[in-house]
């Protein structure tokens, strides 16, 4: 069991520097041309960890993903990602929906095509995603015209590259961390979801 519990910490610790270095690299490459910039390697990324283990991993891959957004909106000044409620509560809800939205997938189609369900799955978490994080924005921050620039922004470049890059490499990633974590395929469990 204690093996077990630091595997587990272990695992989170590297996951979380890898997210917010993948996190900053895009925020600083895309900066000057694109705000808010696209997160087309880190939501493939959140995606992955919400997917290859079991739904409390899926709650800690998404929680990682919005803490870093978090901090980050710190350092490079993104108001609306000052909120928690914008920044890490989307991404929590949409990392555990990911999970299961995935062992659905899996249980309807018997365990087959597993890297076409973590696809279809991988599609729709990211539209699950933004579809989260601006109605929260609405909801939670009152931008005026800076709401519809970024509105603008996210469904015309962001999502359409975010979704590309998720469904292309979300099953890859999935594939590559349960191999190294040596966790087992979600298989269906008999109709239980």
């Amino acid at each position: 069991m204690k093996r077990n519990v630091s595997h587990t910490v272990a695992f989170i610790g590297v996951m979380t520097a890898l997210m917010a270095v993948v996190l900053t690299l895009e925020t600083y490459v895309f900066i000057y041309f694109i705000k808010p910039s696209p997160a087309f390697l880190s939501i493939p990324l959140f995606i992955s960890l919400s997917m290859y283990a079991d739904w409390k991993r899926s709650f800690i891959g998404g929680t990682i993903f919005g803490c870093c957004s978090f901090l980050l909106s710190f350092v490079v000044g993104y108001e609306v990602f000052y909120n928690p409620l914008i920044s890490i509560l989307p991404r929590t809800l949409a990392g555990v929906a990911g999970y299961f939205i995935l062992h659905g997938l899996m249980v309807v189609s018997k365990g087959k095509n597993k890297d076409i369900m973590r696809a279809i799955a991988a599609g729709v978490t990211v539209l699950l995603h933004t579809i989260l994080v601006l109605g929260f924005m609405e909801i939670f921050y009152a931008g005026g015209a800076f709401m519809d620039t970024v509105w603008g922004v996210i469904i015309g470049v962001n999502f359409l590259s975010e979704l590309a890059c998720a469904i292309l490499l979300s099953p890859v990633l999935i594939r590559v961390m349960k191999k190294y974590t040596k966790t087992p395929e979600i298989l269906p469990l008999k109709g239980k979801v």
